[in-house]
């Protein structure tokens, strides 16, 4: 069984393009679950931030425009507050989608050149035998 260099970098690369399609395959599979569940997907303190009002206005209160010296903002209170902390988690939600469909289609173009470069060597470790 007499392989030429040629044919062990072709199989080599195939080897090496597999082992990354693998792994892209699950960054994608994390990619589709944070499209379709995306309140899973969030970080637990923006989870935790938005489950109830008191909890929003605690989050609320440690952030810069409220705790700053010269002209603090004032916390809502009531309904405003409730619409505020809802208009918020959607916009997290929203955001957290769009993040998962960017990097469905950064994976699905590595992917592609992953494919492409495996049958280069593919066809060219063939040809070597």
């Amino acid at each position: 069984m007499n392989k030429t260099i040629l044919e062990i970098y072709a199989l080599s690369v195939c080897f090496f393009t597999v082992a990354c399609f693998v792994i892209t395959l699950g960054l994608v599979t994390w990619n589709v679950v944070e499209l379709n569940s995306p309140e899973f997907t969030i970080s637990n303190t923006q989870y935790e931030c938005h489950q109830t009002d008191s909890e929003f206005k605690k989050c609320l209160s440690q952030q810069f425009e409220y705790k700053r010296e010269d002209k603090p903002e004032k916390l809502p209170a009531g309904n405003k507050l409730t619409e505020k902390r809802i208009s918020e988690y959607k916009q997290i939600i929203n955001a957290e989608q769009r993040q998962a469909l960017q990097g469905i289609a950064q994976k699905l173009i590595i992917l592609l050149i992953g494919l492409l470069l495996f049958l280069a060597h593919w066809v060219l470790a063939k040809r070597a035998r």
